[in-house]
């Protein structure tokens, strides 16, 4: 393949049930996101369920990075970004399929605007129901009052322009588009998050810098949740959670809200 404009990042470990339906969703619903005109990038955290010898077989110019443990979601995507070559940079998980042409709007929006850092679509659920894919940034007030917060971004979601971007403070990344230069200009997902708020904390560095976190309801993803990986590993996600937001705080909140947010969780 040669120079593309956007390079997709996946990270994947065990997720053959969903994966193939992500890939073929990329190469068949919209010609910039395709397998000839894209530059796919599989990064995987030692998948042992056959997947990666799949897509080699299938589309055989992918690049992939096969890691012999799982490293995590941020360093696995920053092993994608130190391979990448193009300036736009698509990170997505594998349990999306995205609707027509759901990335080319992105990259007319980010492309448009010099202001924009990154811009996400709207995230559909299996049911057809809207996910919430706006998000306040993570505080002591967003974390004490969860279900107020939820609603709130739930009616929030209904006052949103449908066919333009919409400036908010954070996104859900499940699907999520940014150039190389805001990339470079913020600093590589910070490493010490395994799992969860390393995309949080990413657009907190962005938005610092100066540049817009954008939503845009026109471009549209199925987000399945939960079906990344077949992984049959059990995790407690909410204790995974709680260390990710121990580490969020501890970087981009002050004292007080770290001792609060230590008594709340306990850890």
């Amino acid at each position: 393949m040669g120079k593309s404009d956007i390079s997709i990042i996946l990270v994947t470990r065990n997720s053959k049930s969903v994966l193939f339906n992500c890939l073929k969703s990329l190469d068949n619903n919209d010609i910039l996101s395709s397998y000839k005109n894209a530059e796919w990038i599989i990064v995987d955290n030692a998948s042992s369920d056959g997947s990666i010898e799949e897509v080699n077989k299938i589309y055989p110019d992918v690049k992939i990075i096969k890691n012999n443990e799982n490293l995590g979601f941020a360093k696995a995507c920053n092993q994608g970004i130190k391979i990448s070559t193009s300036e736009y940079l698509l990170f997505i998980n594998t349990d999306t399929e995205i609707q027509q042409n759901a990335i080319s709007k992105l990259y007319d929006c980010i492309t448009g605007d010099m202001n924009i850092g990154v811009v996400g679509p709207r995230l559909i659920r299996k049911n057809g129901t809207i996910q919430k894919s706006a998000y306040p940034e993570a505080t002591l007030f967003t974390e004490i009052f969860k279900p107020i917060v939820k609603i709130y971004v739930s009616i929030k979601e209904r006052f949103y322009s449908l066919n333009k971007p919409n400036t908010v403070r954070s996104l859900r990344g499940a699907c999520f588009m940014v150039s190389r230069e805001t990339v470079n200009a913020a600093g590589l997902f910070d490493e010490q998050y395994f799992f969860y708020l390393e995309e949080t904390d990413l657009f907190r560095r962005i938005r610092l810098n100066g540049k817009k976190i954008c939503y845009l309801p026109d471009s549209k993803v199925y987000h399945y949740g939960g079906l990344g990986s077949d992984d049959k590993m059990t995790f407690d996600k909410k204790k995974m959670y709680n260390r990710s937001l121990l580490k969020y705080f501890a970087k981009n909140r002050n004292k007080f809200e770290n001792f609060v947010i230590k008594k709340i969780i306990g850890d």
